[in-house]
């Protein structure tokens, strides 16, 4: 016997938003049985401290009051291999949960009537993928963001820039994302979309003499999430929290130097950003995939190595709040249309 979902992965993935969430979760048979089987269904807390560990993750086991079986027990009748679903329930967080953080609900088989458990595929981690609506700046004509830190980024020997970005067409080349600018004000590292060498609605990386260009070819009008890595050796690309390139870095051991950072094209580019950003960060390490894909929409300000984090939530004004223990707050050119109700990830409501 074993939970379904759990004979292909060991995760089930589940979008909660302000009405909570359910997931089906049904057993099978290895071979019809002669008689009826009771499963019955629980959590086992153990099981994700083992997946957290093997993983490399850190995902928070979500408190029990918020989680529950529409029933605790399933019927695999006689005759048949699969039981009738039950419900996973999931309610609505509330301002006790810290929105910050990933949380997971480990569902397991506990026993069964006359079956033995196939127990690789006994248990099943629930993760939890948190709707975040937020208000976001669309950045027209001649806008951007920017920062000049009191004191620079130095040492920098990894690093990463994570965003989100939709824009309205990728039709034109040249259209800036972060532009970072080091000794003596040469841009160091300069993210954009399009140039004579690729598609407009291709990415590249211009870092020393290395300019990778992205696989992905991107859509108007549809929500990414981008991060950009330098490990010391190696650029990458990471799209939706899935690896688009790797790349050798030109300067293996090159050590950055954050001079001034700014997101979309400043007054010394050509061409308007024209689409919506949220969550714009920059690293003094290099994140892993697992933990890129993990906090794709959020992230918790005490985090490791986070040196400037722009929620771009405020909705008004010129300032983007850097959300990071460092105070490097950004400044808009001028002010921004600001767009309400923007969902993470796009589900399409």
């Amino acid at each position: 016997m074993y939970l379904t979902d759990a004979q292909s992965s060991s995760i089930k993935r589940v979008t909660i938003d302000n009405t909570g969430a359910k997931t089906a979760i049904t057993s099978r048979l290895g071979a019809l049985s002669e008689q009826d089987v009771v499963v019955n269904y629980g959590f086992d807390p153990q099981a994700l401290i083992a997946y957290n560990r093997k993983n490399g993750t850190d995902y928070q086991l979500l408190p029990e009051s918020y989680y529950s079986f529409s029933e605790n027990q399933a019927i695999i009748k006689a005759g048949t291999i699969s039981s009738e679903p039950v419900e996973l329930q999931i309610k609505p967080f509330d301002e006790s949960i810290d929105v910050t953080k990933k949380y997971a609900v480990p569902v397991a088989i506990v026993s069964s009537s006359g079956m033995e458990r196939l127990e690789t595929s006994s248990t099943l981690m629930v993760l939890l993928d948190q709707i975040v609506v937020a208000t976001v700046p669309y950045l027209g004509s001649g806008n951007y963001i920017s920062v000049t830190p009191e004191q620079p980024l130095e040492g920098l020997s990894s690093w990463t820039l994570e965003w989100n970005l939709y824009m309205d067409s990728y039709t034109r080349n040249n259209v800036t994302q972060w532009k970072i600018y080091g000794i003596d004000d040469k841009v160091t590292v300069y993210t954009r979309f399009g140039d004579v060498t690729c598609d407009p609605n291709q990415f590249q990386a211009k870092v020393g003499a290395g300019k990778p260009q992205s696989i992905t070819r991107f859509t108007a009008k549809k929500w990414y999430h981008l991060a950009f890595t330098y490990d010391g050796s190696n650029l990458r690309l990471y799209v939706d929290g899935k690896l688009d390139f790797t790349y050798p870095h030109a300067t293996p051991g090159e050590v950055f130097v954050f001079k001034k950072i700014v997101f979309a094209n400043d007054e010394k580019s050509t061409y308007s950003l024209n689409g919506m950003v949220s969550e714009l960060r920059v690293w003094s390490v290099a994140r892993s995939q697992t933990e890129i894909e993990n906090n794709m929409y959020v992230v918790s300000p005490d985090s490791p190595g986070l040196e400037v984090y722009w929620k771009c939530n405020e909705g008004g004004g010129t300032m983007i709040k850097d959300h990071s223990n460092h105070s490097r707050d950004g400044k808009l050119a001028k002010e921004a249309t600001w767009e309400d109700g923007i969902r993470f990830p796009d589900d399409g409501k």
